[in-house]
């Protein structure tokens, strides 16, 4: 079998002003991306012909330039061979947005039918925040995704995929996945998989997915809110080997079932003000407190230059208090042109959007060097400041602290300090594993928590918590 493997990835945020560029990319062309995927011993086990074309992932931005994007398309479309192929895979986000174009993953997808035909099968392997147009199932013959949140089934999902392809090949089927929406916009922070109420969603889809017969995948994409565009918010496809009305009809008790159970999304960590939520670290009774600064989450797409959790610690006298980190790129380079030991004054905050907050710190420079990104690559220079009471770190690019080996990758242990600021959401499962308590703040920005104050336009209406009660179906299968 000659089978065609490719990916670009970006999770968009169309609320931040900062634009995602080609240099944001970790980027792989030919053969080097056999590093990059998790389907290789699969393939080779099939004794396929393995066709690269490209690997392109960037940490989760603001709208992708249209000119880098369409670089980046044009290749791997090119790279695609023009005789005959078996079969395409595709790891994509779902949530890549594109200026002047929208979902680039419903554009590159477009692109690579254009480029072969009807009749060669193409699937494609997802993130769970997917927002997904209704072209995309008109274009793809497999659609899964990831099956947890927080996301811990990466390799699983893309053999899932590749393994769908192959049945497709072997079985010489073209399968026309189908899409309900449930008109329910839930932030990823208060849905995670392994919680109700979406455990027993997804619980429900396996059981289709396993009991009904001819079905290949039922997937559920809860979406991503900070994209203003009628596509935007949870959606079921459902992929049948054959019968387009059944896994319609599957695809549409999902949805149902996912409208009934809107009350019951709740965020599933404490979830507070900054002044409540500042005092709780403060005279907590455990050892350390873990603060999410979600409205400046870089793992959402927000800019992770926001020093308005600095300014509400400062303001309450915080002590013991971890910053990890905040984007500034000239504060960075100051670090840079010291030396360790250095006491210095630094504005840090504000450079990338200007609804950010800045703030000065003044400290002694005690480390600086690359920092692991959470992909596992390098995320670029950083500079940690003790300033007393507070230690900060300074990043040049947009990173995110999400993981144990982040803070040991720049030789910081984050143990000893009794309050950790982290531009995240929800904890990633390696450091929720070791927090004692965390607590997930409204602080404002780009990924904001709460739909009514992203002031989305485009959106599809009505939509839920912004409108209620506005469907007669729905419920129980």
């Amino acid at each position: 079998m000659k089978i065609v493997i490719g990916s670009i990835q970006c999770e968009g945020n169309s609320l931040t002003p900062v634009r995602t560029t080609f240099a944001d990319f970790d980027y792989a062309a030919g053969e080097a991306m056999y590093e990059k995927v998790q389907v290789m011993d699969l393939l080779r086990e099939h004794d396929c012909e393995i066709i690269p074309t490209i690997y392109a992932h960037a940490l989760p931005g603001g709208p992708v330039v249209k000119e880098d994007f369409l670089r980046l398309a044009g290749e791997l479309v090119e790279a695609i061979p023009s005789e005959k192929i078996d079969g395409i895979w595709l790891y994509l986000h779902g949530a890549m947005y594109v200026e002047e174009i929208g979902s680039g993953d419903t554009y590159l997808l477009r692109e690579v039918r254009k480029k072969v035909g009807d009749e060669v099968p193409i699937s494609v392997a997802m993130d769970f925040h997917a927002d997904n147009t209704d072209e995309i199932v008109e274009l793809a013959n497999c659609i899964t995704g990831f099956r947890t949140a927080p996301h811990c089934d990466h390799r699983e999902t893309q053999l899932r995929a590749m393994r769908l392809l192959f049945r497709c090949i072997e079985e010489k089927i073209l399968p026309k996945p189908q899409l309900a929406r449930a008109d329910v916009v839930i932030c990823g922070d208060a849905v995670q998989t392994a919680l109700e109420p979406l455990k027993s969603i997804m619980e429900m889809a396996e059981e289709f997915e396993r009991a009904i017969p001819g079905m290949l995948c039922v997937q559920v994409f809860n979406g991503q809110p900070w994209i203003d565009e009628p596509y935007m918010g949870p959606s079921i496809v459902a992929t049948h080997a054959f019968d387009e009305k059944v896994a319609l009809d599957c695809a549409k008790r999902l949805a149902d079932r996912f409208y009934a159970v809107r009350h019951d999304f709740k965020f599933l960590i404490e979830a507070r003000e900054p002044g409540e939520a500042v005092r709780l670290a403060m005279t907590a009774p455990q050892k350390q407190v873990f603060l999410s600064d979600s409205g400046d989450n870089t793992t959402a797409g927000a800019a992770g230059d926001n020093a308005y959790m600095i300014n509400r610690l400062k303001e309450a006298g915080a002590k013991s208090v971890l910053v990890a980190g905040i984007a500034d790129a000239a504060a960075c380079e100051a670090c840079y042109r010291a030396r360790l030991g250095d006491v210095l004054t630094l504005t840090v905050g504000g450079s990338l959007d200007p609804a950010s907050e800045s703030a000065v710190i003044t400290g002694k420079l005690v480390y600086r060097g690359d920092m692991l990104s959470y992909t596992g690559g390098n995320a670029g220079p950083s500079a940690t400041l003790d300033c007393g009471d507070m230690t900060v770190v300074v990043t040049k690019n947009r990173a995110a602290m999400c993981r144990p080996d982040i803070f040991a990758s720049i030789h910081l242990d984050y143990s000893r300090f009794k309050i950790v600021v982290v531009k995240l959401g929800y904890l990633f499962p390696e450091l929720a594993a070791k927090a004692e308590r965390s607590i997930l703040v409204f602080t404002p920005g780009s990924s904001t928590e709460r739909l009514a104050d992203m002031h989305l336009k485009r959106i599809r209406r009505p939509m839920f918590p912004l409108d209620d009660n506005f469907r007669i179906s729905g419920g129980e299968p």
